[in-house]
């Protein structure tokens, strides 16, 4: 949720009739998808058959942004936790920060690498009152 509007539009989840869908299967008869859109007002979900194709749930956002999870062989508590991670999320892409390490510069600072005063040969901390 940003600023109090939630970004998640749009649930669609779609199934086979195959082995890998029964967690799908199991949400709908158990009543629980009924009850997670009666608790999300806000959302539309929607259920596809799709023939030969795996389980996934698919989630439109604000300015059309989609994405996608796998539920494949998944439990309808699993299912659950999927639905609720991706209306949590505000449906921007993530980016991997791995590259922002430690600046590298050609010109050293002048007036060296900050370390906290210590004394070396003790480990001490000198602090300087004035007088």
């Amino acid at each position: 949720m940003i600023r109090g509007q939630w970004q998640l539009k749009k649930l669609v989840i779609n199934y086979c009739k195959t082995e890998s869908s029964r967690g799908v299967y199991d949400l709908m008869k158990n009543g629980k998808l009924v009850e997670f859109a009666k608790k999300n007002p806000q959302l539309q979900i929607v259920t596809k058959p799709n023939k030969r194709r795996l389980p996934y749930l698919m989630a439109q956002y604000e300015g059309n942004v989609k994405q996608d999870l796998s539920l494949k062989n998944m439990t309808d508590d699993e299912i659950i936790e999927g639905m609720t991670m991706m209306r949590n999320r505000s449906g921007r892409n993530t980016y991997d920060l791995k590259h922002w390490g430690k600046p590298i510069t050609n010109t050293p600072s002048v007036q060296g690498a900050w370390t906290p005063v210590r004394d070396p040969t003790d480990g001490s901390i000198r602090v300087k009152l004035k007088e």
